[in-house]
């Protein structure tokens, strides 16, 4: 069903590249199926380019956004979420009553998108950046017009370049605050980790090896085996040893709390942004 579905992007940042790059690495969506706008005329031929993807400038005017609203069976709002409101604004008597709107528009509500489009099913997903290598999370909520074949549309989509989950417009936030920043929290660990193996005296490009292959290998112990994270940990943590002994010190750093410190800031801050819309 999706292969036969035209795809209209607005906006061709980080975000659209992850998730159409991977959905065209997955040989279900062909690039010539997905038109990507944007007022950045060279990020558009690099786009073009690199995957293929059919390609139209915007302008301030929004005129390349209308036209591409205009030939998607699928428009996708990428846009930051500042500049939603000129945009959506733009598209308001652009579209046909059978569209639908998918938005990953960090906090834009439901109920605001369809202030605009009271007519059309409208689906928000909040993915991430590791789409890019068909390894994302997306999760999904369905607006009041949107009805099941479009969610399993949705969900077709995402599910080439990750895992999705429908889920209430309410867990959208939080969801987001793991899956959406939780790379840049993965990076960090994984850049400190390597730090601390070259302060030991390994090879910079082998410890961050190191700890990425580490991160990757316990994220996939986690998901198949579906044991709880803490008794995988205690299964690490021979009595008197290093491992305990690591534990120990990051415990009394307080990760344990940071971490859940930076899920919630980031959680608020995406209520903020939403806002501001």
């Amino acid at each position: 069903m999706l292969e036969q579905k035209r795809i209209s992007v607005i906006g061709g940042g980080q975000m659209c590249e992850a998730i159409f790059s991977g959905a065209v690495a997955s040989g279900v969506v062909r690039p010539e199926m997905v038109t990507i706008t944007d007022l950045n005329e060279e990020r558009l031929v690099d786009l073009a380019t690199r995957y293929g993807f059919a390609t139209l400038p915007n302008d301030p005017q929004n005129e390349g956004a209308k036209e591409a609203a205009r030939q998607g069976d699928i428009l996708v709002l990428a846009i930051k979420p500042q500049f939603a409101r000129a945009v959506l604004e733009a598209l308001r008597d652009e579209l046909r009553p059978d569209q639908l709107i998918l938005s990953i528009m960090g906090g834009v509500t439901l109920d605001f998108l369809e202030g605009f489009f009271p007519e059309n099913p409208v689906v928000r997903v909040m993915p991430n950046t590791p789409m890019l290598v068909r390894k994302g999370v997306a999760g999904i909520a369905a607006g009041k017009n949107a009805q099941q074949e479009h969610c399993d549309l949705v969900k077709e989509l995402f599910d080439l370049v990750g895992i999705s989950y429908l889920l209430p417009e309410r867990l959208i936030d939080p969801l987001t605050s793991i899956s959406g920043c939780g790379p840049a929290f993965a990076y960090l660990m994984i850049e400190a980790m390597a730090d601390g193996g070259v302060e030991n005296g390994l090879p910079r490009e082998m410890a961050i090896q190191l700890a990425a292959q580490t991160l990757t290998g316990s994220a996939e112990m986690v998901l198949q085996t579906g044991r709880h994270p803490a008794a995988l940990k205690d299964s690490v943590c021979s009595p008197g040893g290093s491992t305990i002994a690591g534990v120990h010190a990051l415990e009394d750093g307080g990760f344990r709390a940071a971490a859940i410190n930076a899920v919630t800031k980031s959680c608020e801050r995406m209520i903020e942004v939403g806002k501001k819309a």
